[in-house]
């Protein structure tokens, strides 16, 4: 069985995945006039928080560094429900 990926190589992958998401929801953008747009709103800037900010220069530790990977996770879980909400929310 191979060796599973360490911690800072995870949050590497796992930012490249945010930024292609961000890119991807980037072209969805449009202004239309509903509420909804709050919803891609929200999806953008969560995943823009994920896939930008550098959270493996923070610190060293392992344990952290799977901490950190979990709120990128959730961030990324969060952004997926927003840009579903979007997505399915009535055009006015």
């Amino acid at each position: 069985m191979a060796d599973p990926l360490q911690p800072r190589d995870r949050l590497r992958d796992l930012n490249t995945k945010a930024y292609y998401l961000l890119v991807a929801l980037s072209f969805l953008y449009v202004r239309r006039g509903s509420a909804a747009t709050i919803f891609l709103k929200l999806a953008l800037t969560l995943t823009a928080l994920v896939a930008v900010a550098p959270v493996q220069d923070f610190t060293n530790s392992d344990p952290w560094l799977w901490r950190m990977r979990v709120g990128k996770i959730v961030c990324l879980w969060l952004a997926l429900v927003f840009a579903l909400l979007w997505v399915w929310a009535p055009a006015s």
